[in-house]
């Protein structure tokens, strides 16, 4: 009898879909218990496609009290009466945010469908006004405390970093909004915010001085990604289907996953975490390549670089503490806090006699698509000049000899 398909959820972020469709999925919900047993208000960052969203549905599941979705999982265990709680939920992440009129649109249609769903009157109020009412008028309708939950809080940010205008005018917007976790406090069950950053600006850090940031603690480390135990618990198929493949034993074929896209680091004692996105992808087209580079693009970086001038043998291997880690400035961008928000460095090695963390590429597969495509923003070489003789080069970045790199780039 022939085995039933797996189905591999590549870009699936629905939690219902998931379960309901019978894509495989890794049980994550052990974190749930964590986060509804702490604290009021919660902030959780990692790189793009690292499974936040899907964290974020899980989540959003949960508190709606959809419990057939958790069967067999680690939720389904817990003591929780399974109610449904008023949940408001706000996605940032579909936008580009290029003009002013992006986001207030964005945030009008949602906040119309949480009025109409509340039976709240829209009158002419603004964005935050209508946000405290919502929540306000939520949780006297129902008898519970209101659980918001916002994924990629900060895109608008993110995406202006090098556009001051954009960006002061999307953080007065966004400020304004999130004020309301602070005064909204007696109303609110529950705050989960996920991102790149914490923008100290915005009112949700600056003001909120309870609001949990869970991104560097020990004990979250592993709540987006896949950890190699679950790898080998939920892979063994797609495993032994990729050795077969590539003509090589099941343990050589882990060693070269490992290689490609294993090494990030999310705390002082993260377990080795694989991208979740690249493996996804790995197991389904039985192929290794780029596809978490591939998805996105390293132009904010590239540019980050240039307007820095900044050595990038020095940034590759920096060290620093926590602190120049967790967030970003417009007035004052850590290149380092960039490049290990958005992935593209990690946590190689804690020092914990000096409270400092050594960081570096985490895999083959960042190391070679970054510099495929930072290149040609060094050297006059067009990208599909850059191929033939980078594999012969890209050693040396490893070694610390970047400048040497670049230089014979441009001889």
């Amino acid at each position: 009898m022939e085995n039933k398909r797996i189905k591999y959820p590549i870009g699936q972020q629905s939690f219902e879909n998931l379960r309901k469709d019978g894509f495989l999925y890794v049980d994550k919900t052990e974190y749930i218990e964590k986060v509804v047993e702490g604290s009021q208000y919660y902030f959780l960052g990692r790189p793009r496609r690292f499974g936040k969203s899907l964290f974020l549905s899980t989540l959003k599941c949960f508190f709606e009290g959809k419990r057939d979705l958790f069967k067999d999982l680690y939720a389904d265990k817990m003591n929780w009466d399974w109610e449904p709680y008023p949940l408001l939920y706000l996605d940032l992440n579909t936008g580009s945010y290029r003009d002013d009129n992006e986001l207030p649109d964005l945030l009008d249609r949602q906040l119309c469908e949480w009025e109409e769903r509340y039976e709240v009157k829209h009158k002419n109020r603004t964005f935050s006004q209508r946000l405290a009412t919502i929540i306000k008028s939520a949780s006297e309708k129902t008898g519970k405390g209101v659980v918001i939950l916002v994924d990629e809080y900060d895109k608008p940010l993110v995406n202006n970093i090098h556009n001051q205008k954009q960006f002061e005018y999307y953080r007065s917007v966004l400020a304004a909004l999130y004020s309301n976790f602070k005064s909204s406090a007696d109303y609110i069950r529950l705050v989960f915010l996920t991102g790149v950053s914490r923008f100290g600006k915005l009112s949700v850090f600056s003001g909120l001085n309870n609001i949990r940031d869970i991104s560097f603690q020990n004990e979250y480390s592993a709540i987006c990604g896949i950890t190699e135990d679950e790898l080998l618990e939920n892979f063994k198929e797609g495993i032994a289907a990729l050795a077969e493949e590539n003509d090589r034993t099941a343990k050589e074929e882990i060693k070269e996953l490992k290689r490609w896209y294993d090494g990030y680091h999310f705390s002082s004692k993260s377990p080795d975490i694989y991208n979740p996105f690249s493996l996804l992808q790995v197991f389904a087209a039985k192929e290794y390549s780029n596809y978490w580079i591939a998805s996105g693009n390293s132009t904010l970086l590239a540019v980050s670089l240039k307007k820095t001038d900044a050595n990038l043998e020095e940034v590759l291997h920096a060290v620093c503490d926590k602190s120049a880690l967790e967030g970003l400035d417009f007035d004052n961008i850590s290149l380092e806090a960039l490049f290990y928000q958005t992935g593209y460095l990690t946590i190689k090695r804690y020092d914990a006699r000096r409270n400092l963390f050594h960081l570096g590429i985490p895999n083959e597969e960042v190391k070679e698509g970054f510099f495929r495509s930072l290149i040609p923003y060094y050297t006059s070489l067009p990208k599909i000049k850059v191929a033939p003789f980078i594999f012969d080069l890209i050693d040396e970045i490893e070694e610390g000899r970047v400048d040497d790199f670049l230089r014979r780039l441009q001889s």
